[in-house]
């Protein structure tokens, strides 16, 4: 089956989980500054460390799980507790040969001269927060 990446699959989002821990009424949109700021920057820090530790214990025990499903132990999808549970293969990737690595060189090139003059329409997606822990 392979790797089982160790990641948390159905993580809820950092606004629910700030949703469900602070005591503040105010609606996350609102305006901040100064200790009000420093106050939410301290419960995302906190809440990034927790999540990096429960990822940790996590990994080990999606390790297991992977291997029952190896051993036909479980299905590839199925509930337990309230949570639903669906194993995914790893994405799939290739490497190219030089010729097709060398027109993909060439064809990033040509963007890049689009992008330059202007030719390329600009579009942007959704904005959103990275947050990751300090490494320990």
């Amino acid at each position: 089956m392979g790797q089982v990446a160790c990641l948390r699959p159905f993580a809820p989002s950092l606004a629910l989980l700030m949703a469900a821990t602070t005591t503040s009424a105010a609606p996350l949109a609102a305006p901040l500054a100064g200790a009000a700021l420093d106050a939410l920057l301290d419960r995302i820090t906190v809440l990034k460390l927790q999540q990096k530790s429960i990822d940790a214990e996590l990994c080990p025990l999606l390790e297991q799980l992977s291997g029952a499903l190896e051993a036909g132990e479980l299905d590839a999808s199925f509930s337990h507790n309230g949570c639903s549970f669906c194993w995914s293969a790893g994405r799939t990737s290739y490497a190219y040969p030089e010729p097709l690595q060398q027109q993909e060189q060439a064809l990033k090139e040509a963007q890049r001269l689009a992008v330059a003059t202007g030719t390329a329409t600009e579009k942007h997606g959704k904005a959103f927060w990275t947050i990751k822990p300090g490494r320990s």
